[in-house]
């Protein structure tokens, strides 16, 4: 487990990495390289993500359906997304 957590975490540092580079960059072109490599970078924290929550075990006395940690990532995807989605609507030279 170990392990995984340590992929997740690098996996986080670059979407980190890549957010604050595609906010900074002036170039509009350059920008949305930057986001669609964010975009791709999300995608793979959510594949490592999902292969990290294993097959979903059941608690005895609970109803069936996703996860928590299901929830939490498909959420953290929702919200990447959405950044993403503002930061390309935003006109060049805006910060």
């Amino acid at each position: 487990m170990g392990d995984q957590m340590l992929r997740l975490g690098a996996r986080i540092a670059e979407i980190e990495a890549l957010y604050g580079c595609a906010l900074d960059e002036r170039d509009g072109q350059a920008a949305r390289r930057l986001l669609a490599e964010l975009a791709r970078a999300g995608a793979r924290l959510a594949e490592e993500a999902d292969r990290a929550a294993g097959p979903a075990r059941r608690a005895a006395g609970t109803r069936p359906g996703r996860t928590r940690l299901r929830r939490r990532i498909a959420g953290t995807q929702r919200t990447a997304d959405r950044i993403i989605s503002r930061a390309a609507r935003r006109p060049s030279g805006q910060a």
